[in-house]
């Protein structure tokens, strides 16, 4: 660094220059909430199957709100504000009413009568089709035909819709299976919202293409009120793409506020300890040249990095920066004790090159624990921070000192040291007042942290993983205030390998939930059933079919229609199905299929993709539970319930998820971190080979944790499933403190020069680790600002420990006659 400084840089430079490179060439952010959550568990994995397989992630929810004195006004608006929607570029269909309400929803019906019949179970179908005897079919039309001049409007519909009765039954499973689909209204009960669904033709779910929709969303959202002559009307929207845009939007914003922030809080604490800009520009620049080397590590590493990653850099420079500190402080000392400049930089590493490493190891130990979360975002972030921490320790020991002049006069101590001297001092000679005062305090709270009284409340909902502020969120609390209480169903997944099994897999849960309703251990459940065609079924129906004499039936209606005085022409659906079924019956003909026969405009697909996935064999049903699902003990309970001996299924949905990951928060939170707490004990062990310092050192690590665990309790921060990870950071980072000023003390014999020179850098890296991890709480990401919360709070608590606690009891511990220049 002194004798070959522009080789040095040139090094330097061709690093940067490859990291740029493959930053530009490979940067891609993963915006799926999803993929913070651990990828082994089977109702995680069934989440991503429905969200990425399932046509439905591609729906958006428009809401119109007004004022109550306009609902009038938004039920003529609304059809006006469908139309407008459906003629955007953007749109595919719409859906603004239930689709038995208009007449296409009903001659669409009409349209997959046939393959729903054929579908019937045999003796069912044998049932129905017997009602196409001539008796039977005079009957009917006559009972109607006297019903109607009795005065009644339901025959007309009858009429219009099913004039045969043959209609009727074989839509009957379909109906019965969809029952809980129609318990959801389109407009609120006191009338001041309606909702719309809309489909939109976006290539792709990718980040980019999210937000180029929500851009032209947006523009339509402007003037989309044009016509209403109300008041105030709120346009709401929610959906998948609005949530990926505002996620991938506001991880720009993450990354400026939290790096820019802590790169702030970090320059002024340095500077004020050390009172130098080219220093500080140094420590910077280090910094930043580190972030890059471990971006592009992660990127040739994991191909694309979570939106959680994001916030590694403001983590690192905080913590990156006390290698800057520690080296620089020692460095500074070695020039004011006399040394040259070469000499000052080969004592500064050499005195504390060893705590750096060994610092820079359990910190970075911690953050690759995080891989043991099995959450693929803050896998990434431990990854990341890892690898930046290793380089952090080794570019501060090296490239910081290219900022540093060797002809530079070394700065004479400042206020901040005068105190920390005279604070050393007192705490050395007189330790036991300072053990007294900062053991009673730290007991106490540790008291408070771990007992039951007050309870740490534990967050499982999907809301501890929105985005702050977040619009769609909003939108989607508004829809869910305003319409009837109905909370989340239970999905369950199957994929079979053929038709026949599928329909086999479907048959068995419809008829296994349908017992569970009945014994009243599930409020409803919707199944894909029906629509699920039974080859095996359809051909048996087909053969039985080809027994029952069609053109009798036609004539008998004809004759009918004209002795009941009915119009031919008005019957012309009805005769269309007995030609469709006469062609049904050509054993060379092709059993019919309902896909291709509902036209791709009908809203009845709005219902069909909440079931199909584009594989169709890939499908879902769901289950709707007596209570929303919020214990692990309700998820096993429901697990052992919903499924059916012999057919595979994957049981998710976002609340059964959370439920059932609750566990493996709390082992998160207990195992794990009791591993990285055993890997500090035996470390310390090895490292101060001294009982009395490692039980202090260990004692000191339990009033850390303790009180920051009372904090959170006191200010009522909640525990979710992704900040319980801050506990391990906080143990790994939190023994640091503790390692720098255990080993200079066992190897000084000028407590002056020595323990006060560590404690000042201690002090400065502990409120720079401190800023680094509390600028996250700017994030909008809530799992990365609440994970900066929790570390910041608990290294402000480590610390103190180390000051006020470890190092007075290491004094009466390990006497040493106080010494200085």
């Amino acid at each position: 660094m002194a004798q070959r400084r522009l080789l040095v840089w040139f090094g330097v430079a061709a690093l940067a220059a490859a990291c740029l490179a493959i930053l530009v060439t490979r940067i891609e952010l993963d915006s799926d909430v999803i993929n913070m959550l651990p990828k082994g568990f089977e109702s995680v994995q069934g989440l991503k199957i429905y969200d990425r397989d399932f046509e439905q992630t591609r729906e958006l929810t428009f809401a119109l709100r007004c004022q109550p004195q306009d609902v009038d006004k938004l039920e003529e608006f609304g059809p006006i504000f469908a139309e407008n929607l459906r003629k955007q570029p953007w749109c595919d269909r719409v859906l603004a009413g239930s689709p038995m309400e208009t007449p296409d929803g009903i001659r669409d019906l009409q349209w997959i009568a046939i393959p729903l019949l054929l579908n019937l179970e045999p003796a069912a179908f044998e049932q129905t089709i017997s009602i196409l005897q001539p008796d039977k079919i005079r009957e009917r039309l006559h009972r109607l035909h006297q019903q109607i001049e009795a005065g009644s409007p339901r025959p007309e519909f009858e009429l219009a819709f099913d004039p045969l009765g043959i209609i009727g039954p074989a839509l009957k499973p379909f109906a019965e299976a969809n029952a809980i689909e129609q318990e959801q209204p389109l407009t609120s009960p006191d009338r001041t919202m309606r909702v719309l669904l809309a489909v939109t033709n976006q290539p792709s779910l990718n980040a980019f293409e999210c937000q180029r929709l929500m851009r032209q969303v947006n523009i339509f959202r402007a003037r989309a009120s044009d016509g209403w002559d109300g008041g105030p009307l709120e346009v709401l929207v929610t959906g998948r793409s609005a949530y990926v845009a505002e996620i991938s939007l506001s991880m720009r914003y993450d990354i400026v506020a939290t790096l820019g922030s802590s790169v702030l809080l970090v320059g002024i604490i340095f500077f004020i300890g050390f009172r130098r800009w080219l220093p500080l520009l140094g420590m910077g620049f280090s910094l930043l040249l580190s972030c890059l080397v471990a971006l592009a590590a992660g990127l040739l590493i994991f191909g694309r990095l979570s939106m959680v990653a994001v916030g590694f850099c403001a983590i690192l420079v905080g913590l990156g920066v006390d290698f800057a500190i520690l080296i620089f402080g020692r460095y500074q000392q070695a020039r004011f004790d006399g040394e040259e400049y070469q000499q000052a930089i080969a004592t500064s590493v050499a005195k504390l090159g060893r705590a750096v490493f060994f610092g820079a190891l359990t910190t970075a130990v911690g953050f690759l624990a995080l891989i043991l979360s099995g959450s693929m975002g803050f896998s990434h972030l431990g990854v990341l921070i890892a690898i930046g921490i290793f380089f952090a320790g080794l570019f501060m020991c090296t490239i910081l000192f290219l900022f540093v002049r060797p002809r530079q006069a070394p700065q004479r101590p400042d206020w901040v040291f005068e105190i920390v001297k005279k604070y050393v001092r007192w705490s050395v000679q007189r330790p036991a007042p300072m053990i007294i005062a900062s053991g009673g305090i730290l007991f106490l709270l540790t008291v408070i942290g771990f007992s039951p009284v007050p309870p740490l409340h534990f967050e499982a909902s999907a809301r501890s993983l929105e985005p702050k502020n977040s619009r769609a969120g909003q939108a989607l609390q508004a829809i869910m205030e305003k319409m009837p209480a109905r909370w989340e169903p239970v999905l369950a997944i199957v994929q079979a390998g053929d038709a026949e099994e599928l329909h086999d897999d479907w048959q068995k849960i419809s008829s296994h939930w349908a017992a569970l309703q009945e014994a009243g251990k599930i409020k409803g459940f919707s199944t894909p059933a029906p629509l699920c065609l039974s080859p095996i079924w359809m051909e048996k129906n087909r053969e039985h079919l080809r027994g029952v004499n069609l053109p009798t039936a036609r004539q008998t209606l004809e004759e009918t229609l004209s002795a009941e005085g009915f119009s031919p022409d008005s019957f012309a659906p009805a005769f269309k199905l007995l030609d469709d079924l006469q062609a049904v019956i050509d054993p060379r003909a092709t059993l019919p299929d309902w896909r291709t026969q509902l036209p791709k405009s009908s809203s009845w697909w709005f219902l069909v993709d909440r079931y199909f996935a584009r594989n169709p064999l890939l499908t879902t049903g769901f289950a709707t539970t007596n209570e929303p699902v919020t214990t692990h003990a309700q998820s096993e309970q429901l697990d052992r319930d919903l499924r059916v001996r012999g057919v595979p299924v994957i049981l998710s949905g976002w609340s059964y998820a959370l439920a059932d990951l609750q566990p493996w928060s709390h082992r998160q939170l207990l195992i794990i971190s009791a591993l990285m707490a055993l890997f500090d004990i035996g470390l310390l062990a090895i490292l101060y080979r001294d009982f009395r310092l490692w039980l202090i050192q260990i004692i000191t690590l339990a009033f850390g944790i303790g009180a920051m665990i009372a904090t959170m309790k006191l200010l009522s921060l909640h525990l979710n499933l992704l900040n319980v990870l801050s506990f391990r950071l906080v143990l790994a980072i939190g023994v640091d403190y503790g390692i720098y000023v255990v080993l200079v003390w066992q190897k000084t014999r000028e407590l002056e020069h020595d323990v006060a020179g560590v404690i000042k850098p201690v002090i400065l890296a502990g409120l720079t680790a401190v800023s680094g991890f509390g600028s996250l709480g700017w994030a909008r990401n809530p799992s990365l600002s609440g994970l900066g919360i929790a570390c910041a709070i608990g290294i402000f608590w480590s610390l103190l420990a180390t000051i006020f606690f470890a190092l007075p009891a290491m004094a009466a511990a390990k006497p040493k006659v106080w010494s200085g220049r």
